[in-house]
Formats: C-alpha cells, structure tokens, sequence
C-alpha cells in the first residue's frame, strides 16, 4: 500500500496526470468495486478505500461530477483522511480539495464507522461415552422424522441429540439438513458454521459433504451457504491477445479440467474468450468467495495474478481470465508461465491442486485467519493497480516510470489538484 502512495504522491506533488481525455477510460478500466465501496465508506476495508483512493487521483477527472456525486465521494475520502496514516491523510486531503472540500477530521459530526456484531464461536466439550450412547438413540428418532419430512419434529429431536453430544459433527450438520429443508436458511447456515468453528476431520469433511447434498439444493446459491461450505459456481476465459489465443486454450482446458474434480464439488463452465485481452491472469470474485479467490490464486501458480471484486450482476461466484506473457524461442511463440505445465520450481497442476485442497481444508476450519490472508493480498498495491508508475504505463504516451512522468505526459495537459 505504502508503494502505491507514494506513487500517488509523486503525481500530486509534480501535479501531472494523464489529461482527463486519456485519464478517463483508465478509470473505467482500473476502478473495481471503488465505486461500490464509496457508497458505503463506513462499511468498507480502510485498505480497499486507500488504493481507490490512489487510483481516483491518478486517473479521474472531476470537473464533470454532480455535487451530489462529489458528495458520495468525499465522505469516502473523510474517512481515509480520519483513519489513515500521514501519507493517506496527504493524499486525501488533496483529493477532497479537487472535489470542493476541506478535511473534516475534528468535525464531531463525522460519520463513524459502524462496528459490526460479530458472531459468536461454537464451542462444544466432548461428550461422555453414555451421552453419546444417548444421542445417538434420540438422532435414530430425529431420522424418523427428518424421512417423513416432518422438519419441525425432527429439529427438535435432532436438538435434544445435541443437548446430549454436542461436539457431535453428524448431530450439527442433521440440524442444518433439516433447518434448510423447512426453509430456516439462516439457522440451516448457522449449524454449518458451528460445523466449522468445531473444526475436526469429521466436521470439515461434512462440509464439503454439503456441496453436492441435495437437502441443501433450494439455499445453495445463498452466499452464507457459499461462505461456510466454500462452494462455487466457477466461468473460466481465455484472456490471451487474438493473435495468441491458441497459446492461452491449453491452459484454460487444464484448468477446468482440474477446477472439476470432485474434490472440490464446484460447478465449473468454459466461457470461451474474454472480451478484453490481458496481460495476466485476472479472478474476479464474490464478497463471499474471497477465500476461494485466494486459494484458486495459489492454484493458477502464475507470479502475478489479480484479484478484483464483482460488483455488477453475475451468476457466477469466480471469474477467471487466463492470460501469460509470451515468449519466443527458437523462432516460435511460447506461453512463459502455462498453467498445463510444471513451473520452474517442478511444481505441477496436480500437486498444485492438492496443495489448494490442503488450504482449503485449512480454510474450512480457520475461516478468519483465510479472510486475513486474502485482504492482506487484496491489500497490496498490485491488487488494486500494480502500482501507480505501473499502471501508468497502460495510459497511452506515459513513459515506463513515474520518475519520467513529466517527459510523458508533455503536452497531454494537467489536472490541477
């Protein structure tokens, strides 16, 4: 993050971007969810809100904006210039600036960001031998039930069963079986995250169980689902240039291929080609799939992969974009970093695959420690624009490097901040 400031501050301090007409389209291209994020700035990670607020002072032009608009946007930027560090409140204070402002900070009326409640961990002792003896003659009576699909009858067996064992794994994911088929979604979610707070073989084993389990069938598209369970509905594209497309099929095969096993229970589609060439791999993801971006991430094996935010209406959880460098060697074009092969370190997609699986076990049974992982990664500069000297570089007529800002932009005009 620290990288991707001072980028942004080497721009406000020689007081040159892009002119609006070339900045724009960098914008549109560049921005993620940051506008999704700006609606709800009291919601949002402070991290998130820092990178787009480095990409708005490198690429967006503000003299078009509604005061309504500049509104939305300030109050974002407020936030950053309360809550950052020294550079963020520099760049923030010039940010609100641009858009008629002046920082806020002491203001006692400032929004505060709103805390949310968390929920509270699952913890269960082991029963005895005689209470499990028990509960496994009051689940008898709750399968009873649940098989003449008198749901009700059979949660409070299944209830009971749990009074008795309560570190039972079977007994928790029965719950959740019969609270989804009587239509309770949150509690049907409720009883697979105790499955996960439980954190055992048996419990992590349940819940890739539930992936493919028809009880769950009417509540599988539920993001709480999604988010215990870690299932995924999965597009996968191939993001290579039109001229080498053909270097960018094998890879994407692999990859379905190896998307599809049932090991990992997702529902998988080939999407054909994205409609945007790129210069690496891309996932998009769902709030509730970031873990699974992270761990589909480590399984592409490819140095530099980016993970952005869906913030439009898919179907979809993640949406993979393969794209890789091209090399040429002896004359031929070549993939440099191809998905179907092993890597420089011998490492191949299979025991890739079965790395991924291991994290995503990990995952299953620490989901905070996974989601801290992925923000971390989602932190860096990369994620949100791989720096801004980098991402500059995408602007047409700006030079390799932010130190030769001014020589690029000479005669592109300037944005006064």
């Amino acid at each position: 993050m620290r990288r991707l400031l001072q980028g942004a501050f080497l721009l406000v301090m020689i007081g040159v971007v892009a002119a609006p007409a070339v900045a724009q389209p960098a914008w549109t291209r560049e921005k993620g969810n940051c506008e999704a994020l700006f609606q709800s700035p009291d919601q949002a990670p402070l991290a998130d809100l820092r990178s787009c607020l480095g990409l708005w002072e490198a690429y967006r032009d503000v003299s078009g904006l509604d005061a309504a608009k500049k509104q939305v946007v300030a109050r974002a930027f407020q936030r950053v210039y309360r809550e950052g560090d020294e550079e963020a409140k520099h760049l923030a204070k010039g940010a609100l600036g641009r858009l008629g402002f002046a920082p806020a900070a002491d203001d006692p009326n400032a929004p505060k960001a709103v805390v949310e409640a968390k929920r509270k961990k699952y913890r269960a002792h082991a029963a005895s031998d005689g209470d499990q003896k028990a509960a496994l003659e009051l689940r008898k009576k709750g399968m009873a039930s649940f098989e003449r699909k008198q749901w009700r009858a059979a949660i409070h067996e299944f209830g009971e069963a749990l009074d008795k064992d309560p570190a039972s794994a079977q007994l928790n994911y029965d719950m959740a079986c019969a609270y989804s088929r009587d239509g309770d979604r949150p509690n049907a979610v409720e009883y697979l995250m105790r499955l996960s707070d439980l954190g055992t073989p048996d419990s992590i084993a349940h819940l890739k169980k539930a992936r493919a389990d028809e009880d769950f069938e009417a509540m599988r598209d539920e993001p709480g689902f999604k988010r215990a369970t870690g299932y995924a509905k999965v597009k996968v594209l191939n993001g290579m240039p039109a001229e080498d497309k053909d270097l960018g099929e094998e890879s994407v095969f692999k990859l379905v291929e190896t998307l599809r096993t049932p090991k990992l229970g997702w529902v998988v589609e080939e999407g054909g080609d994205d409609k945007h060439a790129r210069a690496q791999p891309h996932i998009w993801f769902k709030p509730h799939s970031k873990v699974q971006a992270y761990i589909l991430m480590k399984l592409l094996g490819h140095p530099r992969v980016r993970l952005v935010p869906i913030d439009w209406d898919t179907p979809w959880d993640l949406i993979v974009s393969w794209a890789d460098a091209v090399d040429m060697v002896d004359g031929e074009k070549v993939a440099k970093n191809s998905f179907s092969k092993k890597d420089k370190n011998g490492n191949d997609p299979t025991k890739r695959l079965d790395a991924a699986m291991k994290s995503q076990d990990d995952a299953l049974a620490k989901p905070d420690e996974y989601v801290a992982k992925a923000d971390k990664v989602l932190s860096e500069p990369q994620q949100g624009v791989d720096s801004v000297t980098k991402t500059l570089d995408s602007v047409k007529g700006l030079g390799d490097k932010a130190g030769k800002a001014v020589d690029a932009v000479k005669g592109l005009g300037k944005i006064k901040f």
